[in-house]
């Protein structure tokens, strides 16, 4: 199959015809028009030409008219060695970021997505951007290298940060202070998320910032009700396996749990975790794992845990997830020296499961930022040799909401070492969301690390026939805006 670049170089000519025969091509150029905001991702990526009104025959139009391709597409020039060497060399449009300002284009833009998308894959709910999975994500060949970049801080030459203040382009300062140690609740900014629509309830980010590349990061907080606890759902599911690993590694430091099994029967430690949040099933369901990752402290002894880490003494974590653990009484143990490491304990008291998105927060940045804070701050005993495993696995979220952000904005093309780590939940109450993101802003020069937080609930309005997909597209859009407002650095 002929791809862009034999196009480039041979000066080659197709018909639309041709290339509606030309599957590759016609992929690949969705590739590079998602990857700019002219054409959603995802499952979108399937080689289809399709029709004259198709999303890919209309996004490649309006690429090549916004660029300023004088010969636009036709049905006798379906792509040309001029429309092939822009779509292979321009890296940003700058038009789509600025419109991205408009809260109701991107709204009415990703709505008119949800309701016209195919769903391939149904975890239990049929929507657009929840059930995209990693498939055609642009940042899928980067899982593994996740924990690497996670090690890298700006060197204050070729990639700067904020510094300990910064001033926004809207005027005003940020002043960053240091992560807060264990136990201890940050300042948090209550009007800093006043931008956000009312149909997300409940939210909390946390920005990251370095001074220079021998510092701990400092960090500034902001929140909608970030303290009050609500059901998070299946979204809280990452918790008991942080809690396992620090129980691990407090008994065993060198046990990377890459190398541990959970039995009986025997399932790979890191497995388990990714099959939860890719909901794939390959072992078992999402809520089995899940409750399978509760069943090595108890549930007032969890829900102790976390309060000790975040300082939030507010919430309750004695609830399940709707399903017998995967296996009644797991054990854990290391394959490399044969013994265990962590046993099942009783179940303790049943409850219910009420945390805050600051809690969220907290922790999923406690996981990603490790190597960047004092002892003081960091998840007791954890290692980053076993937490690593949590990072790759988390990256496998089914939900691609910070996906859908860079490819809306256009910016997949001008960021490097990107690092998504998520957890998607949804219920009848409510639809919700962690994140920790990372990745080197290289629009500018020199380049600057953008690292942030987010934890979001979008309720089940009171009356709404499509809960779901209403739900779907708000999550989608809420964080979009605050991904558009982190790069334009109206947002820090």
């Amino acid at each position: 199959m002929t791809n862009l670049q034999e196009v480039i170089n041979n000066n080659l000519l197709f018909t639309r015809s041709d290339l509606k025969a030309n599957k590759g091509l016609v992929r690949e150029i969705q590739i590079k028009l998602s990857n700019l905001g002219f054409y959603p991702g995802g499952q979108w990526i399937d080689g289809d030409l399709g029709g004259l009104n198709s999303y890919t025959w209309k996004g490649l139009l309006y690429f090549c008219s916004t660029v300023g391709i004088i010969s636009l597409p036709s049905g006798s020039v379906g792509i040309n060695q001029d429309i092939a060497k822009k779509l292979v060399e321009t890296l940003q449009v700058n038009f789509v970021l600025d419109q991205a300002k408009d809260n109701s284009f991107i709204l009415s833009k990703l709505k008119n997505i949800q309701d016209n998308t195919s769903i391939l894959f149904n975890p239990g709910v049929t929507v657009a951007f929840l059930t995209r999975t990693t498939s055609n994500s642009p940042v899928k060949d980067h899982i593994n290298n996740y924990p690497t970049y996670l090690e890298h801080k700006p060197d204050g030459t070729s990639i700067i940060s904020y510094g300990d203040s910064f001033t926004l382009s809207t005027g005003a300062t940020i002043s960053f202070s240091d992560y807060p140690n264990l136990g201890k609740v940050p300042n948090i900014d209550i009007s800093g998320l006043d931008f956000l629509s009312s149909n997300i309830s409940h939210a909390c980010v946390c920005v990251g910032s370095f001074q220079d590349s021998t510092s701990f990061i400092k960090t500034h907080w902001l929140g909608k009700k970030a303290l009050e606890p609500q059901q998070f759902l299946s979204t809280t599911k990452f918790i008991g396996v942080l809690n396992a690993i620090c129980q691990i590694n407090s008994q065993s430091p060198t046990t990377d749990v890459d190398n541990c099994i959970i039995e009986s029967p025997r399932f790979r430690f890191n497995n388990l975790v990714e099959d939860m949040v890719s909901y794939q099933n390959k072992f078992g369901s999402s809520n089995a794992i899940g409750a399978l990752f509760k069943r090595f402290t108890k549930r007032e002894d969890l829900e102790s845990w976390i309060k000790d880490q975040t300082g939030n003494k507010s919430i309750e974590f004695c609830g399940a997830y709707g399903e017998d653990p995967l296996i009644t009484n797991p054990n854990i143990q290391d394959t490399t020296t044969g013994k265990p490491v962590l046993k099942s304990t009783s179940k303790g008291k049943p409850g219910d499961n009420s945390i805050s998105a600051y809690d969220l927060v907290r922790l999923i940045s406690m996981l990603g930022w490790h190597k960047y804070l004092p002892e003081t701050a960091q998840l007791p005993s954890a290692q980053w040799t076993s937490l690593e495993s949590v990072v790759r696995a988390m990256g496998n979220d089914t939900a691609r909401y910070v996906d859908v952000a860079f490819e809306t904005l256009g910016v997949v093309n001008v960021i490097s070492e990107p690092v998504i780590i998520s957890k998607v939940g949804w219920g009848n109450s409510s639809m919700t969301y962690a994140a920790f993101v990372k990745f080197v802003d290289r629009r500018i020069t020199p380049s600057k690390l953008r690292t942030f937080a987010l934890a979001l609930r979008c309720p089940t309005p009171a009356s709404s026939d499509d809960r779901d997909d209403d739900r779907d597209t708000n999550l989608a859009a809420a964080v979009t805006e605050i991904v558009r407002r982190i790069i334009t650095e109206e947002l820090a």
